[in-house]
C-alpha cells in the first residue's frame, strides 16, 4: 500500500512489482495483481476501470 500511496498517480501491478524488486514476468506480476485486487475489494485501495490502483 505504501507504493500506491507514494505514487504520483494510478499504479499498475507491473509498477508495483518493479518497486518491490521483482522480475516483470507474468509469474511474478500476477501475485502482486492479486494482492492489489484483494486490497481494493476490502476498500483499502480504489481500482480504476483500466486496472490501475489508487489510494482511498
Amino acid at each position: 500500500m505504501e507504493i500506491v500511496a507514494d505514487a504520483d498517480g494510478p499504479v499498475m501491478a507491473k509498477d508495483d512489482a518493479r518497486a518491490l524488486g521483482r522480475e516483470l514476468t507474468p509469474a511474478k506480476v500476477e501475485p502482486v495483481r492479486g494482492q492489489l485486487r484483494k486490497l481494493a475489494d476490502r476498500g483499502w485501495l480504489s481500482r480504476t476501470g483500466a486496472g490501475r490502483y489508487l489510494p482511498r
